[in-house]
Formats: structure tokens, C-alpha cells, sequence
């Protein structure tokens, strides 16, 4: 039995075409990698200063998350979401070119197809997962009940844990859980107050109300006696009687079959509006 030789042409050939796939597969992999934590991608392919880099940044957009809770203002949602966007693209995206590596151990740009959205899943869950550790909650709202102050449509960021350190002061407005439905209105009576209305003036322990707030879209008589009649009404400490600025649409406290609002079903309080014909207005 007669053994051929080896050719070493052809399998040094062999070996340089595996050492070249494995090359082109080596950014892929670390853009895949940075698409999940930036700057591990840099890392593998021995970019260490870059690395560093994306880390440390990394690094303060999570501050801004915690402990900082920069989402609080509406500067702070436009900084901490466009830097984490940013980042995540920037480090997933350069990784993945492997622009710094010899032309034979890049990788197609047409990876990019694959590895662009599964950044933006990435980067999207992620912040989702963080603002709400942080204790941010976005709400688009389907009612008309708190025209003007915020109208049906607008998308709202909300702080829910506002209200953990101390209770709602009157005249600002809460997100509470009634019916299992998250419900935005405004404190008009705190615990030891009395609240009347008369002809849809408010009166708060026999002083008249000037609410700037307020909207009214209706005649008066047209509407039901209880949204410009109702009281007094005693409020007991640990509850609260609640109104929509709307006055007029509003399903509210002034109803005897909606009630009183109890402490320990108020959840959070609204910010700012970030997508809306006014974005970047503060809720008063």
C-alpha cells in the first residue's frame, strides 16, 4: 500500500484559511459581548485603554441610575439615556469592525445586521431593568381627567418611590392604585381637613381655594350636582381627598361612591412629560 506525501502548499493553505476564519469570528464574538457589557469586547481583542475607558463610563451611567437617581429631572432622562445609547453602540459596533486588527481578521460589515439590534435589545432591557431598580416608572396617560396639567396622550416619567419618605402635601399631584389601575390626581385634603365645594368653588377648613390648575369644559348645571356641589367632607388622618384638574369630567373624591383616598395605596408622583407636544414640561 502506497502512501501519498503531504503537500505542504495545500496544508499550510488549510491552516491559514482556519486561522483566518477563526480571526473574523474572534470581533464578532466581542461585539456580541460589548453588546451586553461595553467594553468586554475591547478587552478580548487587547484593546486595554479603550476597555478601561468604556468601563469607566459604563461606570457613571449606572451611578446616574443609582445611587444618584439622575432620572428625577428631565436634563438628567436626556443625558443618562443618549449616553447609554451611545455607548452601547459605539462599544458593540467598533468591537465587532475590529478596525484596529489586520485586514485578513476583520470582520464583514455585514455583521453589523445581526449585531445591531441585538444591541438595542440589549441596551433597551437593561435600562428598562435599571430604572426601575432606580425606581422610575414611564406612563402614557389614556384620560382627559388632569387637562391641563397633563393631557391625554402625553407620556410621563414617575417616581415611585416619592413618597416613601414622607406623605403627600395638598395641591400635589399623586399616582395611587384603585381597582388595580394606576390613577393620577391632585391632593386637595389632607388628614384633619374639610373639604366643600359650592357651585365648583373649593373651600379647604372654610377658606376658598385659588387653583390656576383647574380647567372647566362644561356649563354649570349640565354636569352631576356632586362635581360643583358636594360636602363638607371630614378627612380622616392617613387619607386623602383627591381631584383631577379637569373638573368637570373627573371621577374623583367629590363622588361618595369613589371616596377617600387611603395612604397605602399611593404609589408614586408624577415628573415631567418626555414625549408630548411639550416635552420636557414640569408637572405641578
Amino acid at each position: 500500500m502506497s502512501i501519498s506525501p503531504i503537500n505542504p502548499q495545500v496544508n499550510g493553505a488549510v491552516d491559514l484559511a482556519e486561522a483566518t476564519s477563526k480571526g473574523r469570528s474572534r470581533p464578532i464574538f466581542a461585539g456580541l459581548l460589548s453588546a451586553v457589557v461595553p467594553g468586554v469586547g475591547q478587552l478580548i481583542l487587547g484593546q486595554k485603554c479603550k476597555a478601561v475607558i468604556l468601563f469607566v463610563l459604563l461606570t457613571i451611567l449606572l451611578l446616574g441610575f443609582l445611587p444618584l437617581r439622575v432620572l428625577r429631572f428631565y436634563w438628567g432622562f436626556c443625558v443618562l439615556y443618549v449616553g447609554w445609547i451611545g455607548l452601547y453602540i459605539y462599544a458593540s459596533c467598533r468591537a465587532a469592525l475590529g478596525r484596529h486588527l489586520p485586514q485578513t481578521s476583520r470582520s464583514s460589515k455585514w455583521w453589523l445586521v445581526l449585531i445591531a439590534p441585538a444591541t438595542l435589545i440589549s441596551l433597551s432591557i437593561l435600562g428598562a431593568v435599571l430604572t426601575r431598580e432606580a425606581g422610575f416608572r414611564s406612563f402614557e396617560i389614556p384620560s382627559t381627567s388632569m387637562e391641563p396639567t397633563i393631557r391625554q396622550g402625553d407620556h410621563i416619567v414617575a417616581d415611585m418611590i416619592y413618597y416613601r419618605s414622607r406623605s403627600p402635601r395638598r395641591f400635589e399631584t399623586i399616582i395611587f392604585k384603585k381597582d388595580n389601575i394606576f390613577i393620577i390626581k391632585r391632593v386637595i385634603g389632607v388628614g384633619g381637613d374639610v373639604v366643600e365645594g359650592k357651585d365648583s368653588a373649593v373651600s379647604v377648613n372654610g377658606k376658598g381655594l385659588d387653583e390656576p390648575y383647574v380647567e372647566h369644559i362644561g356649563q354649570l348645571g349640565q354636569s352631576p350636582f356632586w362635581l360643583s356641589n358636594f360636602g363638607p367632607v371630614d378627612v380622616p388622618n392617613g387619607e386623602f381627598f383627591v381631584m383631577g384638574d379637569n373638573r368637570d369630567v373627573s371621577l374623583d373624591s367629590r363622588s361618595p361612591e369613589y371616596g377617600l383616598i387611603d395612604s397605602g395605596t399611593i404609589v408614586g408622583k408624577p415628573l415631567y412629560v418626555f414625549s408630548s407636544d411639550r416635552t420636557g414640561e414640569i408637572i405641578k
